[in-house]
């Protein structure tokens, strides 16, 4: 307990007896009779001039015929309100002439008082009294300087003893029991009774819309709908006799004397010894009385209450006092977060965790001071800086104490985490200095590395994990790196080396536990696989230089870090990729151009020559092996449908010949074999508008005319100078052949007829698609064939046997090749076809 007032006599040894008391500002008054029963209404200033006195100020002698048994000041209308000998009155507050009485006859009993600000729909004042008349409740509101009633009155079962508002409704006490009435449609709720021990009721209306009960010696508050408003009450030393509310305080008449308890924490905080005191009337003072002696209850310092409770540990009080004190706001704030702050110690003291840290965070406390309340959380160079800074030596925490401390702290450091990043946000966008930005991305050092410590000593790993992994984590790298290393989380070590950018650092330590045990949970080159895909382009060479011992220990694998359909992955340089494994992995550069191309629908040339190349290469070696394991194989089977990897390969090359129109077809005939992979030559020589010699090729060297129809069947088109004559190139091929290795530069698979006319095909074509050939230029073939003129030279030569043919026999061909008759002869015994003219 500490002494919040003292008592000061004002009035000693009245001559009177005091009946009734009310105080308003710096004035109070007393309703006294003298022994004859004669009524005097004295008024008194309270002075404050180094010596707290009362001067009597005006004395009214027989103001009323009877004693004022009640009394009610409204000093907001400069009235007072009066009850004597059942009549109620309301009197001037400056010239104390009595106005009119309230109501038109006798019989008043008690009265109460209520007086607001109505806000709604509109501000205004609003002053009612409800009067008991016997059984009966009459209720009178203040207007135009007099009181008028305004609701209809109200009958109860019996007379009340006493009345209170609360709210727009009305508690009334009848004999010992308490009701709840409702003033506008009369309807009564029983609450409860005033207790065995108390004779006399005690309501107290309060500003808040509540109104406080007695009953015995505990202390009720319900609202205007009779629900309690408070889950603790207070229970006096004994049944006070009334009581007045004094923020912070409730002070209480009681038959031993005065006593003063804290409202809100219910404590005891003084009690004040008096003879006799009877009544209590409170306004800007607070004022008691005896039947004949008055006092003031004096507040002491409302500064040395402060440090008085504070020093007592009595800080909720301490709080609510500091707040009544008359100080610049700076100085309020200071004072009241210096409280707190010192609470808040006390309840870590006191193992309060929860409580403590809450305070911390409410007056922005400095977290180093903070966690320096936990052994070996704050940084060594940072903790001989707050040793001195607290009240008292901090607790030493261990064991379950330890655990229940830390756990709070987490909450503490997550919430404060969340405060500081959205300032830093603030300051990002709204700009506020370099300074201010520097200093609290330090207080988030500190922060997350402390939280970090918080998981690793409750071994919680995916919280460990989760804080790591953060882009925006401001964990000190040093001191993280021992708390994870002594735990043994090296995957979570990884994590934060990454989300500081050290990756030389997480690659080194995932080389080397690679071939480690499998419980450290980096085993196997999966982690660096995983780790590498997330680099991105900024990092290649470290991603180049560190996917050779992925390479080394498993190809196939390793080609996924360059392939993983991810936005770093797909962002790397792939002609510096590509370069890598020409070098490194030659084996993996085909399927990497296919990832590219098919996957990514990369169209850059380089890529599709490239890949088209790869193709080549692979189909050539397939077919080399292929036609070694085959050497007397007969027919050879249509391109793409050998057997094995030999026609998926050729198939695939054949396919992205035809698909692809990002390659350069020119540059990939010449490295075709003169003697094989003819459907791939006719292909790239189409993609050129070469269409003789793929017809050629189709024709002649495949002997395939179905295919030959398909080709000009796709690749006419009357409206193009290359496309329009294709049929009439499928009409010269088998009117006249040519001499494809001569012409061409193709040569024909060993045991290949050489080619002759065949004249029903050509029919067949003319026939079919005369529509598409331009008969001017058949005709001119046409006399090509079959024209008798021609010329022999002296320099004329043997097709055959080279020599000059001077004036031998000779035989002409149809395709107007000229022979000796007997090399002719000769060659026609070991060939069919077409004989030659003979001449």
């Amino acid at each position: 307990m500490h002494e919040a007032f003292e008592l000061i006599r004002l009035v000693d040894k009245l001559p009177l007896k005091i009946c009734a008391l009310a105080t308003w500002d710096d004035s109070f008054m007393l309703s006294t009779a003298n022994p004859k029963g004669d009524a005097h209404l004295l008024i008194y200033d309270i002075k404050d001039g180094g010596k707290c006195e009362a001067k009597l100020t005006r004395t009214l002698k027989k103001f009323t015929d009877k004693p004022i048994t009640q009394l009610a000041v409204v000093p907001e209308h400069k009235l007072f309100i009066a009850l004597s000998d059942g009549e109620l009155f309301c009197a001037d507050l400056d010239s104390y002439s009595i106005k009119k009485p309230i109501g038109r006859a006798k019989g008043a009993s008690f009265f109460a008082v209520d007086w607001q600000t109505i806000r709604v729909p509109w501000e205004r004042q609003e002053l009612r009294v409800c009067v008991v008349m016997k059984k009966k409740l009459n209720f009178y509101e203040y207007k135009r300087g007099e009181f008028v009633q305004y609701k209809n009155e109200l009958t109860l079962l019996d007379v009340p003893k006493a009345v209170a508002w609360v709210g727009k409704n009305i508690v009334a006490c009848i004999k010992k029991d308490l009701y709840l009435i409702n003033t506008d449609n009369g309807e009564v709720m029983d609450l409860f009774s005033i207790g065995v021990n108390r004779t006399e009721p005690c309501l107290l209306q309060l500003v808040r819309g509540e109104i406080l009960i007695l009953k015995d010696e505990l202390q009720v508050c319900v609202d205007q709908d009779g629900k309690p408003t408070q889950s603790i009450s207070i229970t006096w030393s004994e049944p006070p006799i009334s009581v007045e509310l004094v923020e912070p305080y409730i002070i209480g008449v009681l038959p031993r004397g005065v006593e003063v308890r804290a409202f809100e924490q219910k404590t005891v905080v003084q009690l004040i010894r008096t003879n006799d005191v009877k009544m209590l009337a409170s306004h800007k003072n607070t004022v008691v009385a005896e039947s004949n002696v008055v006092y003031k209850l004096e507040p002491k310092s409302y500064d040395s209450q402060v440090q008085d409770l504070v020093k007592s540990n009595n800080f909720e009080l301490a709080l609510q006092i500091a707040g009544l004190i008359q100080e610049a706001d700076e100085e309020k704030r200071h004072r009241r977060q210096d409280i707190i702050r010192k609470q808040a110690f006390y309840q870590f003291t006191q193992l309060e965790f929860e409580d403590s840290l809450k305070n911390f965070l409410i007056i922005q406390e400095d977290p180093a001071k903070v966690i320096g309340l936990y052994p070996s959380m704050l940084p060594s160079e940072l903790r001989s800086t707050y040793a001195s800074s607290y009240p008292s030596r901090p607790i030493t925490l261990t064991g379950k104490e330890l655990d229940d401390a830390t756990k709070h702290l987490q909450k503490y450091l997550t919430q404060l985490r969340y405060q500081e990043t959205q300032k830093l946000q603030k300051i990002a966008k709204e700009g506020g200095g370099e300074e201010a930005e520097s200093k609290i991305k330090k207080t988030l050092e500190l922060i997350d590395t402390t939280l970090l410590k918080c998981y690793s000593k409750t071994n919680n790993s995916t919280l460990i994990g989760s804080l790591v992994r953060l882009p925006d984590n401001h964990l000190n790298l040093a001191e993280c790196e021992k708390v994870l290393k002594s735990e043994n989380k090296y995957q979570e070590l990884v994590d934060l080396y990454q989300s500081k950018g050290q990756h030389e650092k997480a690659l080194k330590l995932l080389t080397d536990f690679s071939r480690g045990p499998t419980s450290s949970g980096l085993h196997g080159l999966e982690p660096t696989i995983t780790y590498l895909q997330n680099l991105g382009k900024d990092n290649l060479p470290l991603i180049l230089d560190y996917s050779k011992l992925v390479i080394k220990e498993n190809p196939k694998e390793a080609l996924r870090i360059f392939t993983e359909d991810s936005v770093e992955v797909e962002g790397l340089p792939r002609d510096k990729v590509l370069q890598h494994l020409q070098q490194n992995a030659s084996e993996l550069v085909l399927p990497y151009l296919e990832h590219v191309i098919r996957r990514w629908k990369d169209d850059t040339p380089f890529f599709h020559n490239t890949l088209l190349r790869q193709y080549t290469i692979q189909t050539k070696r397939f077919l080399d092996l292929y036609r070694k394991a085959n050497p007397r194989q007969g027919r050879r089977p249509k391109a793409g449908e050998e057997p094995d990897d030999t026609g998926m390969m050729r198939k695939k090359l054949l396919q992205f010949m035809e698909t692809s129109k990002y390659y350069y077809p020119q540059e990939h005939v010449s490295s075709l074999p003169r003697d094989d992979m003819f459907e791939e030559r006719a292909l790239l020589l189409s993609k050129i508008g070469h269409h003789d010699v793929a017809l050629a090729i189709y024709v002649h060297v495949l002997s395939d005319q179905t295919m030959a129809e398909e080709y000009c069947c796709k690749n006419y088109d009357a409206e193009k100078e290359k496309n329009k004559d294709v049929y009439l190139s499928l009409l010269k091929m088998y009117m006249s052949p040519p001499d494809l290795e001569k012409e061409y530069g193709i040569c024909l698979p060993n045991g290949s007829p050489r080619p002759t006319p065949n004249l029903k095909l050509a029919i067949q074509v003319l026939t079919t698609h005369h529509c598409k050939i331009d008969t001017i230029k058949v005709q001119q073939q046409r006399m090509q064939v079959v024209s008798p003129h021609f010329t022999i030279q002296e320099t004329t030569t043997c097709a055959h046997c080279k020599k000059k043919l001077g004036t031998s026999a000779f035989a002409r061909y149809p395709d107007g090749v000229i022979a000796h008759y007997y090399c002719a002869k000769v060659n026609q015994q070991g060939q069919e076809g077409e004989k030659p003219v003979q001449l």
